[in-house]
């Protein structure tokens, strides 16, 4: 019939060349063509289909991954500007900072990248404002000073030194040996209890603390004025002379070594004093050790817990040391273990009026801990505007015999302006 669709087509049921439904088929398909193959016919008219919904697939998972490296760049970068009684555990993700900003830089690149090419001006404004928060962070600071004369220089080395390390003859030598290496004019020392004159020989008739006879050879005494029946477990001593140290408890005071020492000394003619710390640590809790079962929930309760309360003891302390440091008259250094890293609150509110070492470079962030393969560091000195400070040195010591599972900090300083009192 005239005005009909001209598209012909083959018989139904009944007619030669339909098939089982009575439908109609396109003229030139095989008459034998059955449901399976009408089927494989459809599919080949939509080519890629699987491909398509998996790279949108990818394409999201790309994004959310993308969002939380992003959140979780920001919340450890605003850690040390939250109080720590509610945000203690912004703590957590400021110990990842420096990986979390590499990370967050090489997507910085990739949106710049994408931006550049497709004309998305908003992916190159997110990527200059995550660039710009690592360098604000992370850029080096200090400038090149000329170096002054070696005897106008005060060298400083703070090392954490557990007994569980000093006790051992080996390992004492070797502290010797590497004290004597690098030459500090002030040697501070973390959890390495030397006890008082009274207290320093054993019923054997050997020091309580291996190391102490060994520095001494090497010119390195205590102050004059300590205390008479006293472990300090934060140690001071130096080749200059020292004038007296104080023992002063540290909240909360649970054992002898909740303390810290306040060190008073001369240096060309001019009175300072030397804070030296160890700050409340992050807990014996920590699931992803090898003998931890780091799958059980139970652990990882058990240490966030623990957690919570060092680092709330840490921000107690930390406002205690900082009360105390704002009252002194005097120049002040403030060196030791702080079991805090620079992007941490209590770092921060330490730091208040101080100036922390510089570093050689942006990837050169002065980790300290663990010894083997430092990641984090926690190890720090600090100084009032009254000094200049060099940049920061951080020597491996010797594999063998081991001398702590944390790396000493080295400075050199002198003094700001050519004064005396």
């Amino acid at each position: 019939m005239r005005g009909e669709a001209s598209t012909p087509l083959v018989p139904g049921v009944g007619e030669p060349g339909g098939d089982a439904g009575g439908r109609l088929l396109p003229m030139g398909l095989p008459h034998d063509l059955d449901r399976s193959a009408s089927r494989s016919l459809l599919s080949a008219t939509t080519p890629g289909m699987p491909m398509v919904y998996l790279r949108r697939l990818a394409g999201l998972l790309l994004r959310g991954i993308a969002v939380l490296l992003v959140g979780a760049f920001g919340v450890g970068y605003a850690a040390p500007f939250l109080p720590p009684t509610l945000f203690w555990w912004t703590d957590l993700f400021a110990v990842l900072l420096p990986l979390l900003a590499g990370a967050v830089s090489g997507l910085s690149v990739v949106l710049l990248g994408q931006g550049v090419r497709r004309g998305a001006w908003g992916r190159v404004g997110l990527g200059v404002v995550l660039l710009g928060l690592v360098a604000v962070r992370f850029a080096p600071r200090g400038g090149t000073a000329p170096a002054p004369a070696e005897e106008e220089r005060l060298h400083l080395m703070t090392f954490n030194v557990p007994m569980s390390y000093a006790r051992q003859r080996p390992s004492a030598q070797a502290l010797s040996d590497l004290v004597h290496q690098q030459g500090p004019d002030l040697l501070a020392l973390q959890e390495s209890w030397v006890p008082s004159p009274s207290l320093s020989e054993t019923d054997e008739g050997g020091p309580l603390w291996p190391p102490g006879p060994l520095l001494e050879a090497h010119g390195y005494a205590p102050p004059q004025v300590r205390p008479s029946e006293a472990t300090l477990c934060q140690p001071v001593l130096g080749r200059i002379p020292l004038d007296s140290v104080q023992r002063v408890p540290l909240p909360p005071a649970r054992n002898r070594c909740s303390h810290y020492t306040r060190t008073r000394f001369r240096w060309r003619g001019r009175t300072a004093i030397l804070y030296n710390v160890h700050l409340h640590s992050v807990g014996t809790v920590r699931p992803w050790t090898a003998d931890s079962r780091w799958e059980a929930l139970g652990q990882w309760r058990a240490f966030l817990a623990a957690y919570r309360r060092g680092a709330l003891a840490r921000a107690r302390q930390a406002r205690h040391l900082r009360a105390r440091i704002a009252a002194e008259k005097h120049p002040v250094l403030l060196v030791g273990d702080f079991n805090s890293t620079p992007h941490q609150w209590a770092y921060r509110h330490l730091a208040e009026g101080l100036q922390g070492a510089p570093h050689q470079a942006l990837w050169d962030w002065g980790a300290t801990f663990p010894a083997r393969w430092p990641v984090v560091q926690i190890d720090h000195v600090l100084a009032d505007t009254a000094w200049r400070m060099g940049r920061a040195r951080i020597p491996a010591p010797p594999p063998t015999p081991p001398l702590s599972d944390h790396r000493p900090v080295l400075v050199s300083l002198q003094w700001a302006e050519d004064h005396s009192e």
